[in-house]
């Protein structure tokens, strides 16, 4: 995690977040299709590196996207940090129940591909300069 905040402050943190929605693509991809515990827990590394780069860069790309609100940056970050993580463990739970955890990775990469495209589409804040 640490080496991840280092190298947030050469790469962009937008580019370390699409990084860490592709590498979430994979992980949810191998759980999906994976038939052996080894394979399980090989994709942990992979798991390991997202988390990393998710909890590590997350409030600092917040930031970039509302520099002038550091605040509101921090308050939006850690809700959606505590709404996410409610809503994913009630949402996996009931998936699990009524259609089983294979299903549930499934739902995880779907959310995960949404992400990809909107992170992809979307372009990193700039500064502008405005001449006085």
């Amino acid at each position: 995690m640490f080496a991840l905040g280092a190298l947030g402050r050469k790469i962009s943190n937008h580019s370390l977040m699409i990084s860490a929605c592709f590498i979430a693509i994979i992980y949810n991809i191998i759980l999906s299709v994976s038939t052996d515990s080894w394979q399980l827990i090989a994709a942990q590394l992979l798991q390991a590196a997202f988390v990393a780069i998710v909890m590590g860069n997350g409030l600092s790309y917040f930031t970039e996207l509302l520099p002038n609100s550091p605040g509101m940056s921090t308050t939006i970050y850690y809700n959606g940090s505590i709404i996410g993580r409610l809503v994913g463990n009630l949402g996996g739970g009931i998936i699990a129940q009524f259609a089983g955890f294979r299903d549930v990775y499934w739902v995880c990469l779907a959310i995960v591909i949404v992400s990809f495209i909107i992170l992809w589409s979307i372009r990193p804040h700039k500064d502008i300069e405005v001449a006085t």
